[in-house]
């Protein structure tokens, strides 16, 4: 009696050479037939209106490399549907970008039937076929992410006081030192004086605790275009 998991569409887009010249092919396609019964094969994907009839890609990897970049199509297809690489060379993919790609699972050629299987049940599970070190590290990577955001919005908010105490005048100031501005070119598109801009540029530094006008100028590169409206 087969094992079969149903209702499951599939789709496996095939090569030419694999079909050919891989000693395993026919063991792989054994499995997944093992598995869902009858699948499509197709060396081209089905057309955009047809793809929502099947409920699994298997897209054979076969005499690609893909370690750093992932063609377009793949792409688009994995962020709208379950997608599977098979017969892959581990020196071809690089599982973390795989995973971070909305891949849901990649068997590599040398992948014994058992392990295909095994791997093709968890997927159909609504499960990842990732190495656990290479999920634990996406998912680390996130919060990361994640985690660098919030401190930025934490820092932006705990800062607010700084710049409520800015003057139109100083905010002026403070956006064409984030541009490179020197004073004179200052002092020239704000119609003011070079000692003027010395003062206004003091009072900065005072009011966002920078030392040196490159301080400044980080300081300000980093909040202005979120939080300081430019002073006409």
């Amino acid at each position: 009696m087969k094992f079969m998991l149903k209702p499951h569409t599939v789709f496996v887009k095939t090569t030419f050479q694999s079909s050919f010249h891989c000693e395993s092919y026919t063991i792989i396609l054994k499995t997944m037939q093992a598995i869902f019964g009858d699948i499509k094969m197709d060396d081209a994907l089905p057309k955009q209106d047809a793809r929502d009839k099947f409920d699994l890609y298997l897209i054979d990897g076969a005499k690609n490399n893909w370690l750093d970049l992932l063609p377009a199509d793949l792409l688009c297809l994995a962020k709208k549907h379950k997608v599977v690489l098979f017969n892959v060379e581990q020196e071809a993919v690089c599982e973390k970008n795989l995973l971070m790609n909305h891949i849901n699972g990649v068997f590599y050629k040398s992948d014994a039937p058992e392990v295909i299987f095994k791997g093709l049940v968890r997927v159909t599970s609504d499960e990842l076929w990732f190495t656990r070190k290479v999920i634990s590290k996406a998912f680390s990577d996130i919060l990361l992410v994640a985690s660098s955001f919030n401190s930025l919005q934490d820092d932006i908010s705990l800062k607010q006081d700084d710049y409520a105490h800015l003057t139109k005048r100083e905010k002026s100031v403070i956006h064409l030192i984030a541009q490179g501005a020197s004073n004179n070119i200052i002092a020239d598109k704000l119609n003011i004086s070079d000692h003027t801009v010395k003062t206004h540029l003091y009072s900065a530094f005072k009011k966002t605790n920078s030392r040196n006008r490159v301080e400044l100028a980080n300081w300000a590169q980093r909040y202005v275009a979120v939080l300081l409206p430019m002073a006409k």
